[in-house]
């Protein structure tokens, strides 16, 4: 498929994701950058509140029946929200002003502000894909695929019932992700993997995007300079949106961490830490804010975690600012107890969320230098180049606003450095899973949380630059117009200058150069170095060029149902992209994910297929499970360190009772099993 035949579905994507959410926060009387920074967000939340609601009621979750939901809680907000609606409309700043002069300065550098930083991720993210419907060849993709699939047939997309995907017993799996794409896909009659992209492209340039200008012009305020370099400095982290849109492939964990700036903002607006106080309804502000964490935590709750240690900080500001008033001394105390009793509830809450030790098995791979260099760059371990100007740019942000009102963003961005320092060097194993277990003690993860920080600082720092630079071409021509030695002409030229400096057409020209600079300067190689990395997980690239389904494999298993009578399961090693049957062509597979082995006649099955004609359990365990065929697609596993017993079956031969049906490369085969009879 070409970009331009995506062109219609990517845009259905989107539309049957923004809507959902657009009518919520209609509902909640949301305006402006808000409402649009959460359209997505409170779709997701509403897909994924409504699969664990419906779960439990035991209705099936489809698109007609989640689109009663929103309906229902879009009419219930409004309903909740009519004080709130009256209250604002009696406000004196509501319709003084004619639609027209509400077009600000501020406005206009918002809208290119996203512009500009959506623009740049989509393309990127275009070179990363290449191709519209491109299948991701990592381990995850197994799972999350076919999960998708499972709950566009089943109905059952219930967080708390996904994770066996109706093969082993029921288990928590944040879905999220799984929901939202599952509904654009059944909604739109779309492949799974383009809508997966499709969402991709959405979370990664709209979500995060949009996220970042609404946090940052929430806490350095919103001039045009702060939301356009918001937009350019969004979109030039290689860790973030770039690294977890192919790596692993953590789609989930991406949705999450996209929706983490926009909440930030929106409690800093709810908490009087923004640089402007927020005007409208509180109300619908928690309301918000409630939504995105669930939204959050749904798709992956690690985020919500690092969430609340961040708020945490927030809190701690505000008791600061508490203790330097005069207000009374109980107060503050209170204030000090509530401190130190959250610490010890987020401490129990941090070391519930770990997973497993066993799970947790990323190794360190770095000295603390490296690692400091590596969270400053935001470049993944072994990466070829650093962004020296974005590091720089960081640090001359966090030494700006130290003096700001502002600087815990300086305390929260210390917190995420020291957690992936810790996780990349540490050899003190206890201490490392204890605080970075939450992330399977995988560097990668913790890496695309720093630039949720960093793209503020990089902002401040950005503007610091910018203002060095206009103050001295300022002084330089005032000092030109006033010395004595200067020439009558140069006087002249820069009397005549000076006026001009401060008009807004040389702001506009002024700004696009910056934009064109800042464009150079930190568009480099570190983000050729990431798509190129993107690319060999997409679609080839190192010692194999396709990890999981080259084209002869998907091929295959795009023509399955016309070799595999409806019903029929279909047998093959996951690892090796068989199990993707399911999620490309709607055909049951027996095993959807590796580790998910339904029983002891599944494990028969795998261990023992090809001796079908001297043992006596399998065919009755093939007859259980309804495996007719078989997918062969060589030895070529797309995860090195995970196993699969392919022993048995490694001869899978006419004589031991297996018929050639179909074959569309050289390790591309599908055949018949016949040695069970009918």
């Amino acid at each position: 498929m070409s970009w331009l035949e995506a062109l219609p579905p990517y845009t259905l994507v989107a539309v049957l994701m923004v809507l959902p959410g657009a009518l919520l926060s209609v509902a909640l009387g949301l305006r402006g950058l808000a409402r649009w920074a959460s359209v997505v967000p409170l779709s997701v939340a509403g897909f994924s509140a409504s699969a664990v609601v419906y779960g439990m009621l035991g209705v099936p979750w489809t698109p007609l029946t989640v689109t009663a939901a929103f309906a229902g809680v879009a009419v219930l907000l409004w309903l909740v929200m009519i004080p709130a609606r009256r209250r604002v409309a009696a406000a004196p700043w509501v319709g003084t002003l004619p639609w027209r002069e509400r077009i600000t300065a501020s406005t206009v550098g918002i809208w290119c502000g996203a512009v500009l930083g959506t623009g740049i991720v989509v393309q990127r993210l275009y070179l990363i894909l290449q191709v519209p419907d491109a299948l991701s060849q990592t381990y995850d993709a197994n799972f999350h695929y076919n999960a998708v699939r499972f709950i566009e047939e089943t109905g059952t997309a219930s967080s708390l019932k996904l994770g066996g995907l109706g093969v082993t017993d029921p288990t928590f799996y944040p879905a999220a992700w799984h929901d939202s794409v599952a509904f654009v896909t059944d909604a739109g009659n779309l492949p799974v993997a383009l809508s997966a992209n499709a969402m991709t492209m959405l979370v990664c340039g709209g979500v995060w995007v949009l996220g970042c200008l609404y946090f940052t012009t929430r806490v350095l305020g919103s001039r045009p300079a702060v939301a356009v370099a918001t937009g350019l400095m969004a979109s030039s982290f290689p860790a973030f949106p770039y690294l977890l849109s192919f790596y692993g492939n953590l789609f989930p964990n991406a949705m999450s961490i996209a929706c983490l700036p926009l909440w930030l903002g929106l409690l800093a607006d709810a908490l009087g830490l923004s640089r402007d106080p927020y005007l409208r309804s509180k109300l619908a502000l928690w309301i918000t804010i409630l939504a995105v964490t669930g939204a959050m935590g749904l798709a992956h709750p690690s985020t919500v975690v690092l969430g609340l240690a961040i708020l945490w900080i927030m809190l701690l500001t505000l008791w600061w600012r508490e203790l330097r008033s005069p207000r009374a001394w109980w107060r503050k105390l209170l204030g000090a107890v509530a401190l130190v009793a959250m610490l010890l509830v987020l401490q129990q809450i941090w070391f519930s969320a770990r997973a497993s030790w066993d799970s947790s098995s990323w190794k360190p791979h770095a000295t603390q230098p490296q690692a400091v260099g590596e969270a400053l760059a935001t470049v993944y371990p072994g990466a070829p180049h650093a962004p020296w100007v974005l590091m720089v740019l960081v640090l001359l942000g966090a030494a700006a606003l130290l003096r700001h009102t502002s600087r815990w963003l300086v305390g929260a961005w210390v917190l995420l450095m020291w957690l992936y320092v810790l996780v990349a060097s540490s050899r003190n194993f206890p201490l490392r899973y204890d605080w970075t277990g939450v992330w399977y003690n995988d560097s990668n993860r913790l890496l695309a949380l720093i630039p949720v920080m960093a793209v503020p600082l990089s902002v401040a720092g950005a503007l610091a630059v910018l203002h060095w630079v206009v103050t001295h071409v300022r002084t330089f021509v005032l000092q030109l117009s006033q010395r004595s030695g200067t020439s009558p002409t140069v006087r002249r030229l820069a009397e005549r200058s000076r006026p001009l400096l401060r008009t807004r057409t040389t702001a506009v020209v002024g700004g696009l150069a910056a934009v064109l600079v800042g464009w150079q300067v930190v568009q480099t190689e570190p983000m050729t170095d990431i798509v190129d990395y993107g690319k060999a997980l997409y679609a080839g690239g190192g010692a194999h060029p396709y990890a999981l389904l080259d084209p002869a494999e998907q091929e295959l298993l795009e023509e399955l149902p016309e070799y595999v009578p409806q019903g029929a399961v279909v047998f093959g090693n996951p690892l090796t992209g068989t199990s993707q049957a399911y999620a490309v062509s709607g055909i049951k597979v027996l095993f959807p994910h590796n580790g998910l082995v339904a029983d002891r006649e599944a494990s028969v099955i795998a261990h023992h297929l090809d001796e079908l004609t001297t043992d006596p359990e399998v065919c009755p365990a093939l007859h259980k499970h309804n495996v007719q065929y078989v997918l062969e697609f060589g030895t070529r596993q797309v995860n090195p360190y995970a196993y699969f017993d392919t022993r048995g079956y490694d001869q899978l031969t006419p004589d031991r009772g297996f018929e050639l049906v179909a074959q569309t490369g050289p390790e591309a085969k599908l055949y018949k099993i016949t040695g069970c009879g009918d």
